[in-house]
């Protein structure tokens, strides 16, 4: 029998192959969270543009590009509403 050490203890072998067995399904809790990660962070993204642009269009400084920057931050927004909702629908569905 392996017997390996760590911080806590002692750590038989079989304990460690079904350690190792599981590691397809944290691949998938990270995948989840990374995407849940990129969502967050495209929301945020997007309201901070349409506040940036919202206020270079209300002051008059650049309303051309205060418009165009309104704009993508609305789409960024969307797109990770969008997506946050097919997601969770998809999870609901399989689970």
């Amino acid at each position: 029998m392996i017997v390996a050490k760590d911080r806590l203890g002692t750590l038989d072998s079989s304990d460690f192959l079904d350690s190792l067995e599981n590691i397809p399904n944290h691949f998938a809790t990270i995948f989840s969270n990374a995407v849940a990660f990129l969502i967050a962070v495209c929301f945020a993204l997007g309201v901070i543009l349409a506040i940036i642009g919202a206020i270079k269009w209300a002051t008059g400084w650049d309303e051309r590009t205060g418009k165009k920057t309104i704009v993508k931050g609305i789409v960024l927004i969307a797109l990770s509403l969008i997506s946050g909702s097919l997601g969770i629908g998809i999870v609901t569905l399989t689970g």
